[in-house]
């Protein structure tokens, strides 16, 4: 037994943890953007890269904004960016009903992060708001 509580034991280093601590330290990762899908046009709302498995629903939210490629079989993007408060509200909704939140926001304006962290989509941002 004393041989199996050597192995798995953690030996500490005083400069990564307190005395008392006996969890492993926090350590914060860099940011790593997502990888488009290279047919999204240039802007904030993207669908990631190999993400999609076509469900249809973010097309059927937004369809003037969403489509499926015709290049690939199935796989869903952004045709157009949202321009209008109807049509951010169409992508936003697109992105609620995204099975597998394949469809994302890699923006920084403040106001719509808030509104996707209050709809609980912060998992879905690619930019923290705290950090902005």
């Amino acid at each position: 037994m004393n041989f199996f509580k050597r192995i798995f034991t953690i030996k500490r280093k005083d400069n990564l943890f307190p005395k008392n601590e006996t969890s492993l330290p926090l350590i914060e990762k860099p940011f790593i953007p997502k990888e488009r899908y290279p047919e999204n046009v240039k802007g904030d709302f993207y669908v990631e890269n190999q993400v999609c498995i076509t469900c249809g629903a973010p097309e059927a939210e937004a369809p003037d904004l969403i489509e499926h490629s015709k290049l690939e079989y199935g796989h869903c993007y952004f045709k157009k960016q949202p321009a209008t408060a109807d049509e951010l509200d169409r992508a936003i909704s697109a992105m609620q009903v995204s099975c597998i939140a394949g469809v994302r926001y890699g923006g920084k304006d403040k106001a719509i992060l808030k509104r996707l962290y209050d709809l609980g989509l912060q998992a879905d941002c690619d930019y923290k708001l705290d950090d902005l």
